[in-house]
């Protein structure tokens, strides 16, 4: 096993460590997309205390994940589209109109797959950062096609590691969101959404299938990926 490897499944056991997570945001567990989004809201409670400072929330729509970061003291929010929720301007993720290195911290959950160049956003980020400054970002590697004609890429693991070096960022953490069970859990129930037409049935599958997934240990085929990364600091 390489130490690629080694650290996801680090980072998976890292996502199940805690058995008394409860989401604040996406409670309801018979949703169709329960699984995945339950992930995605599990993995950022795990890094979001690693922000800090003057704070971008790049993509951020309504800003469902808000809660967690009430240890920042003022948060500036952007989307492509104003209307998508309460932001502060609208640009593209790889155009954000702010000086060079004028923030601490970037968030940017499942936008990285909507936007047609991912290397010119992660470049983006790093100029918008000062040195030691981080980004939290969520990408799916499984998700079916979503807010079309905007859905462009799909993310495997070392790909997204391709584009954090090119960048000119140092990976500190990557977690895995979820192993296989988690995965075919949520595929099934997207791909056989007749057969789950009652919210009880989709409330034990879901529930069911997480908990068989955190005994794999096994971050093979995974739904996503959460990552932070920092921008090296000034000798």
């Amino acid at each position: 096993m390489n130490q690629n490897e080694i650290t996801a499944k680090e980072g998976l056991k890292r996502l199940y460590g805690d058995h008394s997570f409860a989401p604040r945001v996406f409670t309801d567990s018979s949703e169709h997309g329960f699984i995945g989004i339950h992930l995605i809201e599990r993995s950022i409670a795990i890094l979001a205390p690693e922000l800090r400072g003057d704070f971008l929330d790049v993509g951020c729509g309504t800003q469902p994940y808000r809660p967690y970061f009430k240890h920042i003291g003022k948060i500036t929010a952007c989307d492509f589209d104003a209307h998508r929720g309460d932001v502060d301007f609208a640009c593209p993720a790889d155009k954000v109109p702010l000086p060079d290195a004028c923030m601490d911290s970037i968030l940017c959950t499942e936008v990285l797959e909507h936007v047609p160049d991912p290397l010119a956003v992660w470049k983006e980020f790093n100029r918008l950062l000062r040195p030691g400054g981080r980004v939290l970002l969520t990408t799916p590697m499984y998700w079916p096609p979503h807010e079309l004609p905007y859905d462009f890429f799909r993310y495997p693991e070392h790909g997204l590691r391709r584009l954090i070096d090119d960048s000119g960022f140092r990976l500190l953490s990557i977690i895995p969101r979820g192993g296989p069970l988690a995965f075919w859990g949520q595929a099934t129930l997207h791909v056989w959404q007749p057969f789950f037409r009652w919210s009880f049935i989709r409330f034990i599958w879901n529930k069911f299938l997480l908990a068989l997934d955190r005994r794999s240990g096994k971050p093979r085929i995974t739904l996503g990926w959460t990552v932070l990364a920092e921008k090296p600091k000034n000798d």
